[in-house]
């Protein structure tokens, strides 16, 4: 079998996704560098009110930095499970397309048990 190449929309949606986490990235950057100039600016100025400023800005810079690490680790995550369901409902056609026709009703009717007893808590 020789490897079909991917459809254009998914070419568009991986540079979609690239396009995001590029921008997404940039803009943490951005707001670091903005933050870390503000509190450099407020320690050179050698006010009392520096330390203040500086853990601030600390604060600030953790917060983003785990906030857009957190939710791109999510989003990966996400679209991991996505896929292997995918690949799991298209390996499960092809079974039912080589289900002998005496069998389909109750076959149905097990997967359709498996699939409620698979989400349900």
């Amino acid at each position: 079998m020789s490897a079909q190449p991917s459809p254009p929309q998914e070419k568009d949606r991986t540079l979609t996704e690239r396009v995001k986490a590029a921008a997404g990235l940039t803009a943490v950057a951005i707001g670091v560098i903005v933050v870390g100039i503000i509190a450099l600016a407020a320690i050179s100025k050698n006010t009392q009110t520096a330390a203040t400023i500086a853990s601030a800005a600390g604060g600030v810079i953790a917060t983003i930095v785990g906030a857009f690490f957190g939710v791109k680790i999510g989003s990966e995550q996400s679209k991991k499970a996505q896929d292997g369901l995918k690949e799991e409902s298209a390996k499960a056609q092809i079974y039912a397309a080589y289900l002998p026709p005496a069998e389909a009703d109750s076959v149905t009717t097990q997967a359709q048990e498996a699939a409620e007893n698979a989400v349900s808590p």
